[in-house]
């Protein structure tokens, strides 16, 4: 069952919201936002951007002049949806993610997510009468979306890695999230969900920012723009002091095991064109462990895009146009040599 709710006439400036029934769950309808609609003269692909661990789709489309990367993707005449993994954004409702944190364990999990991009990708092809699609995951989500490109390597022709994380120890993350007496174990605080402040956006983002002087690197209030599109979509967020939006641990249980080196896919089996793309000051996708996961790609058309300078928050930064730019290239099938700091294999 699909419900869909459209708003704005024309190209990059139609949106629309679809409601898809979340596989498995009774109790949940997914969010999967769409900006623009397909030029099929240009014959371009639509695009499924899929969210990280903290945020969801909305931090691709915020209401802030110049901040949407989805209305960047969809003004080259191109169909772009964002889908919100169950528990978060869009996707919140459900009875897991309106009881008590400790109720439950850790939500919205890596094959959850695998699910609710499959519902997705079914829709988006159904609509747009198209045998495959375009995909971009950021951070969590390109664990997420890998997976699912493994698995169903016929429906995804591109593939974006955006943030990307694979296998490398981690002292800094574990030291947050894992267990202290077993580190390859989720710290056992983190049950079904956690709340995020305001301000634990602004301390986290400030963190990856190593000493620069954050207003060289983030406009003034954007901060607070994030926190209000994302609160707007959670119904409880206002009822805490200080407000709090609510956000699923099960990613969190993935990150423990990709921060002790273990990885959740299998690169190998990943053949279509992919682009790795990431933040030169990120310090949770590194150097690193983005040039391992590069290697190990069967892709026999990949790429790897540095940004400086940027951080894990690049994608609202004041720099966020080189990345979005580079993604555009990559998804119109440019194949020049012109892309600053581009690696080939």
């Amino acid at each position: 069952m699909v419900q869909t709710i459209e708003d704005g006439i024309g190209n990059a400036e139609q949106t629309c919201l679809h409601r898809l029934r979340a596989p498995g769950a009774d109790d949940i309808w997914l969010g999967l936002i769409q900006r623009g609609s397909r030029d099929t003269n240009k014959g371009l692909r639509p695009v499924l951007v899929v969210h990280g661990s903290t945020f969801g789709a909305t931090l691709f489309d915020l209401p802030v002049a110049g901040y949407s990367m989805l209305r960047e993707l969809a003004s080259s005449g191109r169909a772009v949806y964002a889908i919100d993994v169950r528990g978060y954004g869009l996707s919140l409702n459900g009875r897991v993610m309106d009881a008590p944190p400790d109720a439950n364990p850790p939500f919205a999990t890596l094959e959850h997510a695998v699910l609710d991009i499959g519902a997705a990708v079914d829709f988006i092809m159904a609509r747009e009468n198209t045998g495959a699609l375009d995909m971009i995951g950021s951070s969590w989500g390109t664990i997420t979306a890998a997976l699912y490109a493994t698995r169903y390597p016929q429906n995804v022709a591109r593939l974006v890695l955006s943030a990307p994380l694979y296998a490398e120890r981690n002292e800094a993350w574990l030291e947050r999230i894992a267990n202290p007496d077993n580190r390859r174990q989720l710290h056992p605080r983190f049950g079904a969900y956690r709340l995020l402040t305001l301000e634990d956006l602004t301390l986290r983002w400030t963190g990856d920012l190593e000493g620069e002087d954050p207003a060289s690197r983030r406009e003034p209030n954007i901060a607070e723009a994030i926190f209000s599109a994302l609160s707007a979509a959670d119904p409880r967020a206002l009822s805490h002091r200080p407000p709090a939006l609510r956000i699923p641990n099960g990613a969190l249980l993935d990150l423990v095991a990709v921060f002790n080196g273990q990885p959740l896919y299998d690169p190998e089996k990943l053949t279509m064109p992919i682009l790795i793309i990431r933040g030169a000051g990120d310090t949770t996708s590194t150097d690193s462990d983005a040039r391992s996961l590069l290697r190990r790609l069967a892709s026999r058309d990949k790429k790897y895009h540095i940004v400086s300078p940027g951080s894990h928050f690049l994608c609202v930064e004041r720099n966020r146009h080189q990345l979005y730019d580079p993604i555009r290239r990559f998804l119109d099938g440019d194949r020049s040599e012109s892309v600053d700091r581009e690696i080939r294999k």
